[in-house]
């Protein structure tokens, strides 16, 4: 008889993959009955495309204001930081009333 030892078990991988957190996303989404929320699952991305939107209209707005002349230009490039931090902060304090709006209904579903 050959000594061999069992093969070791198949290691998953630490997070769902990405094709996972897809189709449980499409699966949410495609739920007729709603008993589920799919807004708190989509707050991350909702959040990145937001702050996506915001870097790029920030650098429009900063490097556009040369086209009106140096001192729009400089203006624009000082203050576009600014806004970009403003926006940044005000888009996440909408998320998290967003969020805490889905978890107040979601605990009120349960009592």
């Amino acid at each position: 008889m050959p000594d061999t030892e069992p093969a070791p078990p198949p290691v998953k991988p630490a997070g769902r993959p990405v094709w996972g957190e897809l189709r449980a996303i499409l699966d949410l989404v495609l739920d007729f009955s709603f008993k589920r929320f799919v807004t708190p699952q989509l707050i991350r991305v909702l959040y990145a495309l937001s702050l996506l939107g915001a870097l790029l209209g920030t650098l429009a707005w900063m490097f556009g204001g040369f086209k009106d002349g140096i001192t729009h230009g400089v203006f624009t490039l000082v203050t576009g930081p600014v806004a970009f931090v403003i926006y940044v902060l005000a888009a996440r304090v909408v998320m998290e009333v967003i969020l805490a709006i889905f978890m107040i209904a979601e605990r009120s579903r349960r009592d």
